[in-house]
Formats: structure tokens, C-alpha cells, sequence
């Protein structure tokens, strides 16, 4: 099966149950569309899959409508079991697992990065002032965030945190 939302949802899933700590439906949301964003910027390549995964502006942030759908049951409590999609080819259910080494890295490193943020600290960062959510957000309508934007925006972090490090040395 290809990499999907859906399947870094699960690796966050997995690093939070790793680490016992709890992932509400909010906050995983706002982690995929994050780690998704340091993804477009540091492997210049996205993991989503155009097939059934897009990136909306929703009235929370950016939301990925699979990864909402999927883990929606949960409501406000912390997320439990993996996502599970059927496969029409192998006509079985299966829980998508990420396979790219590079979108691991990503995902761990977002996940050690913004962990200690809650469900509302990580929508209040996604709504700043400049972000890709903020420049298309339209109150009712659940437009597309492009790739294009989030990509640009999350390469002028890389860049910051860069410049960041190299002021360390």
C-alpha cells in the first residue's frame, strides 16, 4: 500500500503510544498537516496520496479530510487503535504503515519538536498571520491549502531554524 495521510496519522499514533502520551483527533490533524508541510520543504516531495488525500482549510486549521473521517469517532478522547482502510486489490482490511525512511524522520522530528504542544496551541500556530491556512481561509467554505504555499511557508521555517543553529555553533 502507498503512503498516505492515513498512514503518518498511524506513525504518530504509534510514537505517541511509544512515548504514553495522548493524541486527540485535533491534534493529530494539525501533526499530519505539519509533518506534511517539513515534508514538501526537506524531502521536496509529498507523502499524501492525490488519490483521496488533499488539504483543506477548515474553521480549526488545515485538515486532511481522511485523516478527519477516519479518527472522527474519537471525538475529544485520545486516539486508541490505528486507522484501518479496506484494500480493494488484496480485498482485505489493513492499517496503512508508513514505508518512507525520509517521511519517518520527518514525522519523528515533528513529533519531538511540537509533542508538547496541546490541541489548541498547535491550532493557534496554524492560524497565524502569514500561514498557508490564514492566506486561504475563507469562514464556511473548506477550500484547498496548494501544495505551493504550504511548501513555501514551511521552507522559510527550515531556513530559520538553520540560520538558528548555525548562530549556536
Amino acid at each position: 500500500m502507498k503512503d498516505n495521510a492515513l498512514s503518518i496519522a498511524n506513525y504518530f499514533v504509534g510514537l505517541a503510544r511509544k512515548d504514553k502520551e495522548e493524541v486527540k483527533p485535533l491534534r493529530l490533524m494539525k501533526l499530519v498537516y505539519i509533518a506534511h508541510g517539513y515534508m514538501l520543504a526537506i524531502l521536496d516531495k509529498s507523502v499524501l496520496d492525490p488519490r483521496f488525500d488533499r488539504v483543506e482549510a477548515w474553521k480549526y486549521g488545515p485538515v486532511i479530510p481522511s485523516v478527519y473521517h477516519s479518527f472522527k469517532y474519537f471525538k475529544n478522547q485520545p486516539i486508541t487503535e490505528n486507522a484501518v482502510v479496506y484494500d480493494a486489490d488484496r480485498k482485505n482490511f489493513e492499517e496503512p504503515e508508513l514505508q518512507d525512511e525520509g517521511a519517518k524522520k520527518v514525522c519523528k522530528f515533528v513529533w519531538d519538536k511540537y509533542k508538547q504542544m496541546n490541541d489548541m496551541e498547535l491550532v493557534d500556530l496554524l492560524h497565524k498571520k502569514g500561514t498557508p491556512w490564514e492566506t486561504v481561509y475563507v469562514e464556511g467554505k473548506n477550500k484547498v491549502i496548494p501544495d505551493d504555499y504550504t511548501k513555501m511557508y514551511y521552507k522559510m521555517l527550515v531556513n530559520t531554524l538553520l540560520r538558528a543553529a548555525k548562530a549556536k555553533e
